[in-house]
C-alpha cells in the first residue's frame, strides 16, 4: 500500500507496529508518496517491504520482536543498550533488544525487514518447545560476525520471500514451520549472542533402544505435520542433544534428516501412486515439505536413482 500524507504514514506504522513509534519528519522533499508498505504475516513470522523518503527519527517504545533489517536504500541508525545498529544500502542489522527501546534515524529509507517472535527464537536458540517462561533473547551485537554469515542470512531471507512465500499453495503449515526455523536459526548464527543449550547428565543416556524406537514412531505419526527437533525431544522426555546423539549413535544421522528421509519416502510413494493427469512433481514435492523442486529433485535421485518426474511418468 501507498500513503501520500507524512501524518497519516506516522498513525498506519504505528497501528501495524502496535507501539508508539513517536515518528518525527527532519526532511522531505517534494510531495510525493510519504510511506510504501507491504507485509507478508504467517504467524511464526513476518516479512514487510518499508519505504519511507525524506529523513525521520523515531523513539519507539519496546517493539517485542526480533528485527532484522537488509537495507536496499538509504541509510539507517539506530541505538539500543548500549549499542549501535547501522546498514546503508545492501548491508544488515538489528534493530534493538527486542524488550527494550531504542532510537532511530534513517535517510531515504527502502528496506527489507523479518520481525519473529523472540520467544520463538529464543526456543529454536536452546532447543526446547516455546513457552511462556523462556529466556529474554539477548544480542552482544547488532552486527553480523562477518560478511559470510551476513550473506547467508540475506540468502535464507531472499528465499523464504520469494519462493517459500510466493504462491499460496507453496505457503503450507508444515512449510511455513521449516522456514521459520530457518530464519531464526540463521538469525542466531549471524547476530552473536550468549544463548546456547548447556549439557545435562542425561544428554548420553540413551542405553535404551526404546527411546529411539519411540521418537521413530512420534515422527512417523507426525510425519505431515510441523515438527521441530524440541518436539521430538518432548514426545520422549529427554533433552533435543540426546535425541540427537541417540540418531547420531545407532543411526548415523540426524533427527532431522532422518525426518527429512521419512518425508522423501512418503513422497515417492505418493509419486508412485499418483496419477500423472491430476498431479505434479511440484504439488507432491511441496505436500511433503520440500518447496526447491531442484533440491528436492537431486535428494530424490541419490535416493531412487532415477528423477522425480520419471517415477510420476512410470
Amino acid at each position: 500500500m501507498e500513503v501520500a500524507e507524512s501524518a497519516e504514514a506516522y498513525e498506519f506504522l504505528e497501528s501495524a507496529y502496535g507501539v508508539r513509534l513517536r515518528l518525527s519528519e527532519v526532511r522531505r522533499d517534494g510531495d510525493g508518496v510519504a510511506l510504501s508498505y507491504t507485509r507478508t504475516d504467517v504467524g511464526p513470522f513476518a516479512i514487510e517491504e518499508v519505504a519511507l523518503p525524506g529523513s525521520f527519527q523515531a523513539a519507539p517504545d519496546p517493539m517485542n520482536k526480533v528485527i532484522g533489517v537488509w537495507t536496499s536504500g538509504g541509510r539507517l541508525q539506530g541505538r539500543c543498550d548500549g549499542m549501535t545498529a547501522e546498514a546503508g544500502a545492501g548491508e544488515i542489522t538489528l534493530m534493538s533488544q527486542p524488550d527494550l527501546p531504542h532510537e532511530s534515524s534513517a535517510d531515504e529509507l527502502c528496506v527489507t525487514s523479518v520481525l519473529m517472535d523472540p520467544g520463538f527464537v529464543a526456543s529454536v536458540a536452546v532447543g526446547v518447545p516455546a513457552v511462556d517462561t523462556m529466556p529474554a533473547i539477548r544480542f552482544s551485537s547488532f552486527r553480523p560476525i562477518d560478511a559470510v554469515a551476513g550473506q547467508r542470512w540475506k540468502d535464507s531471507v531472499g528465499f523464504v520471500k520469494n519462493s517459500v512465500l510466493a504462491e499460496d499453495a507453496t505457503a503450507t503449515p508444515l512449510v511455513i514451520g521449516q522456514a521459520a526455523r530457518l530464519l531464526a536459526a540463521v538469525t542466531l548464527s549471524t547476530f552473536p549472542n550468549p544463548v546456547t543449550a548447556k549439557p545435562t547428565p542425561h544428554d548420553r543416556n540413551d542405553h535404551q533402544p526404546a527411546l529411539l524406537r519411540r521418537a521413530i514412531e512420534f515422527m512417523d505419526g507426525n510425519v505431515a505435520n510441523d515438527i521441530g527437533l524440541a518436539d521430538i525431544a518432548d514426545a520422549v522426555h529427554v533433552t533435543p542433544r540426546a535425541v540427537q546423539y541417540m540418531f547420531r549413535r545407532h543411526l548415523d544421522t540426524t533427527p532431522l534428516q532422518y525426518l527429512r528421509r521419512l518425508r522423501l519416502h512418503y513422497a515417492h510413494s505418493e509419486l508412485v501412486a499418483a496419477d500423472r493427469m491430476q498431479e505434479t512433481v511440484t504439488g507432491i514435492a511441496v505436500r511433503w515439505g520440500f518447496v526447491h523442486t531442484g533440491r528436492f529433485a537431486v535428494l530424490y535421485r541419490q535416493h531412487y536413482g532415477q528423477s522425480p518426474h520419471t517415477t510420476l511418468r512410470s
